[in-house]
């Protein structure tokens, strides 16, 4: 359920009911539970009850903030603190020991991390998690993410950070110390509307190792963010790269970066209006790289960016054996994908649109984007 501003609770109390008696509801095979964007909801039932949801596996309760969504028995000094201050109306919705060993994916705000941070917990209370969604309801005033807490997810594989307000980096150039289970098993990075992020930090040397690991990572509306990364990383096993609605972002990342990527599949970039170019050539080695492989890119689908000039501006050779369609609407300015050499043995064709099935083929990958941009200017400019 979302976006639901005027419900209150999910069950309603009848009338005539003893309001002494504890009630019982039991979902037995609900393995999903999804709330988001309900301003008002404050409890399940407003009445003292129980809720038994064995089968739960995945619980995501984002931006409701009424709703008192865990309590917990293994710190009994931290659980009169939460219980002092809730009523009957406001009972929790979940005990903590009961349903975070079964959990693989988990939506969780700060509020949520602090009764984490200093409850006695045992250690593999949320081995089973791999899917963590991070959001602050609240302006986060240390600007950072909660690093202190992610080694209780030592299984963690996908990291959404979502509305986290106040955020101005994910991963500070200080080292930080953390405990050796951070990360580990990270493959997927998702950074979502985060007004105030200003860099991402994945450039740092003690970052690299999670970088290396990385298989996808998407940004959205992150509006101060320039760029990926200040300087050269590597990202050997990112498979997918989506970046949309930056509008400051100017470049993706650099040559060398761009080296990196190997194992790219498909890259996206969508309404980001500063980009000029995808990778920007400002690296002296790039006299020491003839040619570059991208042996499984597939797709790329660069969408309403008005202000991209080109792909990239080195002279390097690019293999792309495995590129076949390439969508490219709505970039007036556009000259060229590349000044070097392009091999995309089964290349098929440009579609202009993303709701058209159309190709267009002048030769290969250069020529039909020099083509498509000189119809363009002989549109707004005729004779």
């Amino acid at each position: 359920m979302e976006r639901c501003e005027k419900l209150i609770e999910i069950v309603g109390k009848e009338d005539g009911m003893d309001h002494g008696t504890t009630f019982m509801f039991e979902l037995p095979v609900l393995s999903f539970l999804y709330l988001e964007n309900m301003p008002l909801l404050s409890c399940f039932y407003p009445r003292k009850h129980h809720l038994e949801c064995p089968s739960l596996k995945v619980l995501f309760v984002i931006c409701c903030p009424n709703l008192k969504l865990f309590t917990s028995d293994f710190d009994d000094s931290q659980k009169g603190v939460i219980e002092a201050s809730i009523s009957l109306i406001q009972q929790p919705l979940f005990s903590v020991e009961k349903v975070f060993p079964k959990l693989t994916g988990l939506a969780l705000k700060e509020e949520n991390i602090k009764l984490m941070r200093y409850a006695h917990f045992p250690q593999d209370l949320l081995c089973k998690l791999n899917y963590l969604v991070i959001y602050f309801e609240d302006n986060n005033e240390k600007g950072t993410l909660p690093f202190d807490f992610f080694h209780k997810v030592p299984n963690l594989e996908l990291l959404f950070v979502h509305q986290c307000f106040g955020l101005k980096e994910i991963f500070p150039s200080q080292k930080l110390q953390i405990h050796d289970t951070v990360f580990v098993r990270l493959k997927q990075l998702y950074l979502d509307q985060l007004n105030e992020l200003e860099w991402i930090g994945l450039e740092h040397p003690w970052v690299q190792p999670y970088c290396e690991k990385l298989e996808i990572l998407k940004l959205n509306k992150c509006p101060q963010v320039e760029k990926l990364a200040t300087s050269a990383m590597s990202f050997i096993n990112l498979q997918k790269l989506s970046v949309g609605k930056c509008k400051r972002m100017e470049y993706l990342f650099t040559f060398a970066t761009l080296k990196s990527l190997v194992k790219l599949e498909t890259l996206t970039i969508n309404k980001c209006e500063s980009i000029k170019e995808i990778a920007k050539n400002e690296d002296e080695d790039e006299d020491d790289c003839d040619e570059m492989v991208f042996g499984r890119l597939r797709s790329i689908k660069l969408n309403c960016l008005p202000r991209l000039v080109r792909f990239y501006s080195g002279n390097a050779t690019l293999h792309c054996s495995y590129l076949k369609k390439v969508i490219v609407a709505k970039c007036p300015k556009m000259e060229t994908f590349s000044e070097g050499v392009i091999k995309v043995s089964m290349f098929l064709g440009i579609k202009t649109s993303k709701d058209s099935s159309d190709l267009t083929f002048h030769g290969n990958l250069n020529a039909t984007i020099r083509q498509l941009f000189h119809n363009q200017v002989g549109i707004h400019h005729p004779n």
